[in-house]
């Protein structure tokens, strides 16, 4: 490990300092939308800056002024240097020279967070966040929503930076004008002339040298500043966007996908944008200088060259706003294929499960298809683009000679050759500009997107006004309804909102025929006492999750009156665990209370869980819980409200997924005496504890179809008693006599606080517990495998070697084109009297000066001469001038148009070539994903592997091309140049044998440095990307608890560990880029040096020669070495999506069995001796399990949460493999056939149901392999026939994303359809009943029976009348088979566990 500052580890949990004592208290309550609010909001993120706004404005300027300071005592604060450095040190970038030597010293080892400085204090997440909120708070005040800008926002944000960037944009405009058009241009005639002024030429080398590095420094200066203004935007930016979408009332999956492509690939352009800005600021002082210059040469007739160079820049400026355009329907695949992607890695246990996964991939490859195809249309365009750079100084020069020449005018090779520099320095408008425009034409759209967002409605949470103080919530006269807030409407649509609610008479449409915006809840009124338990029950889908939804605020409120009195506690039916302890979910940012944290842990049911724990409660928990069972993942989010010692409880359906034992411990424990006097609202289908309630409501339709007393709705003989009535039939018959008190040694017992005491996690190993694997670095160079892998992708050696010729054709055309306009100006100087040597211009296109370029991607522009002597004589030809123009002007012209065929078809090859690349790299590394195992998905977060397929894949698919191809275009100059030098002046060997030395040692240097940094940039994206991914799953619960301010915090944190990655890469890439201009700025000098001094010795021309070929040798290496530092620190983007492809462990399959179509014809199960670990590290979670299943029987699989139920299934299914022991189907051992046939061979309904975007036909049959007459008759199997014809798209009916326009229970049925449709001989059902009511629940087991007679069904439930009708009944506990036998057995034997288990279920077992 690399000595470095103490830092914590990237990658932590969500809320890593839960219950810090020191985090400062501030307010972040999101209502407050008051302009004084943003100046205090977020402050409490700040960490370890301790600055307050108020400080930050009052010190704006002066800790800025303070670097011009010389020299400045060095830091000591473990923080980013780049505020404290003097101004030597910034402009040269020395206060990084440090970190780089640790690297060097330290090559060969990972770099990690620790050996990095913090985010300095100016560059914040927090600091910035607070100065856009209260900038774009003022735009909206200013001119309202819908005319606001956020463009203008970020002008305002960035605006004396821009004054100063302007200034330095002068000064570096006129130093290479200095160096590239008079000085060189004054030494070349001091070599012509036959005077010798020793004095006067040893002022041109020091003005020389001086504008040199004036030149040079005021680049590098212009380029760190902005990327200074960069990252500090960025950070800004994605903190004003984490906090709006901690806001939003409502969270569409396309928004979440959008929120996720705006902290990857937008965040870089926003960046990149605010660097490049500075070559658009500087078009008009480039013309003002290249016009005046011009003119002083040959007049007027500078204008047709200044023509020339507006329509090459307007043809290029709209093919850049087409690439605009196509960057905007980029973004669309890319939402699309990144929201799919999020779908597929939350639900691959249950594709997996189905053999679904090359239905996916398809999926997936047709969107990334699709994006390829608008991404090659953009390159095909930029190669267009591209084409038209290396012509325009060229063509500018000859239209304009020509004509003045055409009408008579004379004119010298100096004129000309000045022109020509002029030309050339005119250049930038056509190299650096363009895609300066770019990059400001895509953040322009990126900033509309991020305005679209900001707009959106945001959570208004519940008045705390009640009438009666003695309620806790009151509703009166509420009419709730969900809408499609998928897009922000425009303010028309708002208008006609509002007419509509200010109507008297709210009509109402209860048919429920369009998707998101169909269900309402009508006429509700509800008054809840403070201290009552309501109970809630109804059919499925009748809005019993939906009232809840409407008291938290998230279901928005049409009419009517809705007050909370009282801090709100809620436990959503589906449970939200984040990636981190047991404990800190139990906490969630709360203080550590011991005394009170064991009596939750107690009355939650979690102790037995804790011992089953390798860590106990410091056991990591998986992303979405993904390591725990499903009723382990409610008792957790159970244990996190009752923790949070709230005023009211929304606990919605937390017994569903707990088995009997457990939930009457639940209630009997937890509800009724843990929160004894508080407001609790319970949502159940365990109607037995419903009579315990204060009140009751039943809910039918959307209304409150009845409300009362347990016995008071019984005498009503409603809906409730029929319920009631049902749950009887269901239960109650078939409950056994028997002794009810439970002994210690009875299954199921929970310990008490005191018994456990004894079992503490003082022992518990750290690493024993951890799950989540920590995300490791590749070390040194960039394997060759990954550049083979690319190259291979792209087709393989042939096309490479292909787009390599064209390459070498195009440069060679270009070299040709200058030589012949060289040729033409010296046959042109035969014709004047004032001419005694010829001269040979040679304009290449390169030279010492650099190219105003923040990112290396274009090479330098600007001229070198070539000077050759002529031994043609003075007189002038007895030929047409007339005749010879046109002749050099065809030839010429020719040459123009071949320079630009060849360089549009090196584009389009590389485009092809490139794109096709990336392509397969994706589609090979989403493969093996799809066949990675379980445990791979366990163990590394969702953001880590979306962060590689969003910010990675778009560096290889935007940026990374454009650097390949300047550095092919580079070497292939270099090499010619190289060749030239030698070949005229074999002398200059030395010169570029001392400056290939010197390049190397920077090369080597540097390497190493910005190589590991930029691995590192790239490794830390992922924890944020992953925090931003699960906030939007848990957006709900976070409000609720009122954690926002914690989880801003937290993402604010991993922001500035991100900008101080990006911040260092860009320094970096400037240090070595400084030093090499210098250094060949002064190879460059003791040239020119030598040359003087040997004036006279020889010709001048040659002199000259020797000059300018040195210059080009050594102007060409120094942007070698550059680019090639540049483009190897891109391809790590590669070498990561190269790892998914060659390095993921994917699922073996040793297949030597392949049955026929029909197997398994019976459905025989056994399994023998079966041990399995889901790691090899971990405890067996089953335990030589022995099970014998004959064909077409109906098994029961009950036990206690965590008992083994769903792993059992999981065996099965062949999701881990085993550890010992065989599993048979039919006597063929599963092991030995593909695990895609396998799967296909199953039906599973798993414990999470899981729908999926796009049409309910889609998730019902993904393959298209059924009628609609067969999926309607599925549909009506499991009772939702009569919903879906409601709709009018029916079974084109858009299904949300996870399923979210419909309840939990509806999408329990549709996974029972999708099973039905499948028709296995094996059915798995794993709790696939347990948020249905007990009414539907009956017909749906009448259905099972029905439909699966003939088949073999496996029912895992807690709901034991579900398995009553079973033949055999297998009871669980800690992994192994602890019961079998009949039901009618088990209930006949009353110390059978089964026995109790059903005598604690029944209502007329009395309650303790």
């Amino acid at each position: 490990m690399m000595n470095g500052v103490n830092r914590k580890q990237v990658g932590e949990p969500l809320l890593v300092k839960t219950g810090n004592s020191s985090a400062r208290n501030t307010d972040l309550d999101v209502n407050n939308t008051t302009e004084h609010t943003s100046n205090l909001e977020g402050i409490g993120a700040l960490g370890e800056s301790h600055l307050s706004l108020n400080y930050a404005y009052s010190r704006k300027y002066s800790t800025t002024l303070k670097i011009l300071k010389p020299f400045r005592p060095s830091n000591k604060d473990g923080k980013l240097p780049i505020n404290k450095a003097g101004i030597f040190s910034y402009v040269t970038v020395s206060w990084i020279t440090s970190l780089m030597m640790r690297i060097y010293k330290n090559r060969g080892q990972q770099i990690k967070e620790e050996d990095i400085w913090e985010c300095s204090d100016w560059e914040t997440s927090s600091i910035n966040t607070d100065r856009l909120d209260k900038l774009w708070r003022k735009e909206v005040k200013d001119h309202g929503k819908e005319n606001s800008s956020f463009m203008r926002t970020w002008l305002k944000f960035t605006k004396t930076r821009l004054y100063v960037s302007v200034f330095l944009v002068l000064v570096n405009a006129v130093a290479t004008f200095f160096m590239t058009g008079y000085i060189t241009n004054m030494v070349i005639r001091y070599l012509e002339s036959e005077e010798s002024n020793l004095g006067f030429a040893l002022a041109l080398l020091g003005g020389n040298f001086v504008g040199q590095l004036l030149r040079a420094t005021s680049f590098n200066l212009l380029i760190m500043f902005g990327v200074h203004t960069g990252v500090r935007y960025r950070a800004g930016v994605l903190g004003l966007v984490y906090k709006k979408f901690m806001k939003l009332q409502s969270l569409p999956g396309k928004i979440s996908s959008q929120v996720i492509t705006i902290f990857g690939a937008d965040a870089l352009r926003l960046h990149i944008n605010c660097v490049t800005l500075a070559f658009l600021i500087a078009v008009p002082f480039y013309l003002v200088i290249g016009t005046i210059y011009s003119y002083y040469l040959i007049g007027p007739w500078c204008f047709i060259a200044l023509g020339v160079f507006i329509f090459c820049y307007q043809v290029q400026a709209r093919l850049n706003v087409m690439i605009s355009n196509l960057r905007r329907k980029t973004l669309v695949y890319t939402d699309q294929r990144i929201r799919k992607m999020k779908e597929v890695l939350y639900s691959m246990k249950m594709i997996k499960m189905y053999g679904w996964e090359d239905s996916f991939l398809h999926v997936i490859k047709g969107i990334r298809t699709s994006e390829v195809r608008v991404l090659m249309r953009a390159a095909v365009l930029n190669s267009v683009a591209s084409a038209i750079i290396p012509v325009a100084p060229s063509v500018a020069t000859v239209s304009t000679l020509a004509a003045y020449m055409a009408f008579g005018n004379s004119i010298t090779a100096s004129t000309a050759f000045a022109l020509a520099a002029t030309m050339e320095y005119l250049r930038v408008l056509l190299t650096s500009v363009p895609f300066a425009t770019r990059m400001y034409g895509e953040s322009k759209i990126t900033m509309k997107r991020i305005k679209k967002f900001l707009l959106r409605d945001e959570y208004t949470a519940p008045s705390s006004l009640v009438r009666d103080e003695s309620n806790a919530i009151e509703i009166r006269d509420g009419v709730f309804q969900w809408e499609d807030l998928t897009d922000l409407p425009d303010e028309k649509e708002k208008k006609k909102k509002k007419q509509k609610k200010d109507e008297k008479n709210v009509v109402l449409n209860a048919s429920r025929t369009e998707s998101t915006a169909s269900f309402n809840l009508d006429d509700i009124q509800l008054n809840v006492k403070k201290g009552h338990l309501v109970g809630i029950c109804g059919s499925v889908g009748s809005g019993k999750s939906s009232l809840l939804y409407a008291v938290l605020g998230r279901m928005p409120k049409l009419t009517g009156d809705l007050a909370v009195d009282g801090s709100v506690a809620y436990a959503a039916q589906q449970a939200w665990i984040f990636n981190g302890t047991l404990r800190e979910n139990v906490l969630f940012g709360k203080q550590y209370d011991n005394e009170w944290y064991d009596e939750v842990i107690y009355a939650c049911g979690l102790e037995p869980d804790l011992d089953l724990l390798p860590n106990r409660d410091l056991t990591e928990i998986g992303e979405r819980g993904i390591n725990i069972s499903g009723g382990q993942k409610q008792r957790l989010s159970l244990a996190r409200a009752v923790y949070s010692k709230s005023a009211i409880y929304l606990l919605d359906d937390p017994l569903s997924a707990v088995d009997v034992h457990v939930g009457r411990h639940l209630f009997h424990k937890c509800i009724t005496k843990t929160l004894a006097g508080k407001t609790v609202i319970l949502v159940t289908h365990q109607l037995q504890y419903l009579k315990h309630c204060d009140e009751i409501l039943v809910i039918g339709e959307g209304k409150i179809a009845e409300r009362g007393h347990h016995y008071d709705l019984i005498d009503r003989n409603g809906y409730y008693g029929s319920m009631m009535g049902q749950f009887h039939a269901t239960t109650s018959h078939n409950a056994a006599t028997g002794d009810n008190k439970y002994s210690s040694s009875q299954h199921g017992q929970i310990q008490s606080p005191n018994e456990s005491k004894e079992k503490t996690s003082s022992n518990a190993d750290e690493k024993k517990g951890n799950l989540t694997e920590k995300e490791e670095a590749h070390v040194g160079d960039v394997s060759w495998g990954t550049y083979k892998s690319y190259m291979s992708a792209g087709g393989g050696y042939v096309p490479l070697s292909f787009v390599m010729l064209l390459v070498i054709i195009s440069c060679a055309v270009l070299v040709f084109t200058d030589w012949w306009l060289g040729v033409w100006l010296r046959d042109n100087a035969a014709f004047t009297t004032f001419i005694a040597a010829n001269i040979t211009v040679n304009f290449t296109g390169y030279s010492n000066t650099s190219t105003p370029n923040s990112i290396g991607l274009l090479p330098n522009l600007n001229q070198t001469y070539t000077l050759q002597d002529s031994n043609s004589t003075a007189g002038a030809p007895s030929i047409d001038v007339e005749a010879r123009l046109r002749f050099y002007l065809f030839i010429y012209l020719g040459s123009m148009i071949g320079i630009m065929v060849f360089n549009i078809i090196k584009g389009l090859g590389q485009s092809v070539m490139m794109m096709r690349a990336t392509r397969l790299l994706h589609n090979r590394a989403l493969a093996n994903i799809m066949k990675a195992p379980m445990l791979f998905f366990d163990s590394n977060p969702a953001g880590r592997i979306l962060n590689r397929f969003s910010q990675d894949l778009d560096e290889s698919d935007v940026f990374l091309p454009i650097y390949i191809d300047a550095l092919l275009r580079l070497l292939v100059m270099a090499v010619m140049c190289l060749g030239s030098a030698v070949f005229n002046l074999p002398w200059t060997c030395f010169a570029v044998v001392v400056t290939t030395i010197v390049f190397y040692f920077f090369k080597r240097f540097s390497t190493e440095s910005t190589r590991q940094i930029k691995r590192f940039e790239n490794i830390v994206k992922s924890p944020l990307i992953n925090h931003v991914s699960a906030t939007g799953q848990g957006l709900f619960t976070i409000v609720s608890f009122k954690q926002q301010k914690q989880f801003i915090k937290e993402c604010m944190k991993f922001t500035d560990v991100t900008t101080t990655g990006l911040f260092l890469f860009e320094g970096l890439m400037r240090w070595i880029e400084l030093r090499l201009d210098v250094t060949a700025s002064i190879m460059i000098v003791i040239t020119m040096l030598t040359m003087v001094l040997m004036k006279g010795t020889i010709a001048p021309s040659f002199a000259a020669l020797s000059y300018i070929l040195c210059v080009r040798v050594v102007s060409s290496m120094q942007f070698i070495v550059r680019l090639a530092n540049e483009t190897e620190s891109r391809f790590t983007s590669v070498e990561r999506i190269h790892e998914y492809e060659a390095n993921i462990d994917t699922e073996e399959d040793s297949a030597s069995v392949i049955p026929d179509k029909s197997w398994p014809q019976n459905g025989k199960l056994v399994f023998s001796d079966v041990v399995m670990r889901y790691r090899k590290d971990m405890d067996p979670v089953l335990t030589n399990i022995h099970l014998d299943i004959q064909p077409k029987q109906k098994v029961g699989i009950v036990g206690r949460t965590g008992a083994g139920k769903s792993s059992l299934a999981a065996a099965l299914f062949r999701l881990c493999d085993l550890s010992e022991g065989h599993i048979l189907i039919d006597d063929v051992d599963i092991a030995h056939i593909p695990r895609k046939t396998l799967r296909s061979r199953l039906s599973a309904i798993p414990q999470d149901p899981v729908l999926f975007t796009g049409t309910l036909r889609y998730n019902l049959d993904p393959f298209d392999l059924y009628t609609d007459e067969v999926i309607w008759a599925a549909v009506e199997q499991v009772h939702m026939k009569e919903k879906i014809k409601g709709y009018s798209e029916q079974l084109k009916f858009k299904v949300e994303e996870n399923g979210e326009n419909f309840s939990v229970g509806e999408r329990q049925l549709i996974c029972l359809a999708r099973a039905i449709l499948r028709r296995n001989k094996i059915l798995v059902l794993d709790e696939a009943t347990a948020s249905i009511d007990t009414s539907t629940d009956a017909l749906i087991q009448e259905t099972i029976r029905d439909s699966f007679s003939d088949c073999t069904v496996l029912t895992i439930a807690h709901r034991l009348n579900t398995v009553l009708h079973c033949d055999v009944i297998f009871i669980m506990d800690a992994g192994k088979v602890l019961e079998t036998g009949k039901p009618q057995d088990l209930l006949s034997n009353p110390e059978s566990v089964f026995n109790r288990m059903i005598r604690a279920q029944t209502v007329k077992t009395p309650s303790p």
